[in-house]
């Protein structure tokens, strides 16, 4: 299935005019081994979370996106989407909506049909590292353009990893 969800981000960023670059890696799951694939900075890496937001009325799912060093706030999550609740959606989740298994989301969330949640520091850099819907593929782009193909709800994070 990760390679449909590879083949329709690559065509969503060509169809949209978003330049890209391919990196082919050993596959990285986690964080950590993501890191060590790419060689990236972390500040460049973007850290892909499927959230679950249970409202009054309905439950719907939102990609939020970080920074590999920092951890997401929920609390404040919440507070920004003016929801019930958030929590982290299931694996069983993030597959249904998606197509994806855990390392593999990217910040395609119009793709998805879903909401972006983009931490504001990745506008600092020059290029940002994503999950391209494969553990041993990544797509480089400029954080302008994943901002105008995606118009994300742009937050800070404010709790960082120790």
């Amino acid at each position: 299935m990760s390679q449909e969800v590879y083949l329709s981000i690559a065509r969503h960023f060509s169809e949209n005019n978003i330049p890209y670059r391919e990196i082919q890696h050993a596959p990285g799951a986690s964080t950590e081994e993501y890191h060590q694939a790419l060689g990236c900075r972390y500040e460049q890496q973007l850290k892909c979370l499927f959230l679950k937001v249970i409202e009054v009325q309905q439950t719907t799912f939102a990609i939020c996106v970080i920074q590999a060093h920092k951890k997401v706030n929920l609390k404040a999550i919440r507070r920004l989407l003016n929801v019930k609740e958030v929590k982290f959606a299931s694996r069983e989740e993030l597959n249904a909506v998606t197509g994806c298994d855990y390392g593999e989301l990217s910040p395609t969330g119009k793709l998805f049909g879903v909401p972006l949640l983009l931490d504001v520091d990745f506008l600092k850099e020059q290029e940002i590292f994503l999950n391209a819907g494969r553990v041993d593929v990544s797509f480089v782009i400029h954080p302008s353009d994943l901002q105008r193909l995606e118009e994300p709800i742009l937050f800070e994070t404010l709790r960082e990893e120790g």
